[in-house]
């Protein structure tokens, strides 16, 4: 499967008062990852895909907007110095939009260890009306090598 991996430093603060990794904390890890992705060119892989999902200028230029998120927690996240990892890759894309999939690996488990999963539908939009913009032809071919069969979460 290819994927694009991105690795994150836990903070102590991610914890509650259970002593693990609370779960809101995880909606900033995905957000962190994509955007190291999608705005940065920040991920272990260098995908091409920065340079199609926003604009030079904040104000007008191309945005994503998150339409909605889905996460399964399959195992606790206790705190650790050793970084998680995020893997992603668009499960699917349509004319203006795409999904991000997600799962989330325990860096310091002995073994690969997912400890979540998501899904987060993204939306490209024009910055000044917000009105949905169908991916350039460019954008589409930056994101064909890292789609991967989706996700299936539980219900």
């Amino acid at each position: 499967m290819t994927r694009v991996h991105v690795d994150l430093q836990l903070r102590w603060g991610d914890q509650d008062a259970y002593g693990h990794v609370n779960n809101a904390a995880f909606v900033r890890y995905l957000e962190e990852a994509r955007v190291r992705v999608f705005w940065r060119g920040a991920a272990r892989e260098k995908t091409g895909m920065e340079r199609h999902f926003r604009g030079d200028d904040p104000v007008s230029g191309l945005k994503t907007l998150v339409v909605n998120h889905q996460i399964e927690y399959l195992r606790v996240l206790e705190y650790s110095e050793v970084p998680i990892t995020v893997e992603l890759w668009i499960g699917k894309l349509g004319g203006s939009s795409l999904e991000v999939h997600y799962e989330v690996v325990d860096g310091s488990a002995p073994e690969r260890t997912v400890v979540a999963r998501a899904i987060t539908t993204i939306v490209v939009v024009d910055g000044e009306t917000l009105k949905p913009t169908r991916l350039t032809p460019e954008g589409r071919a930056s994101i064909e090598p890292w789609t991967d069969e989706p996700l299936r979460l539980r219900r």
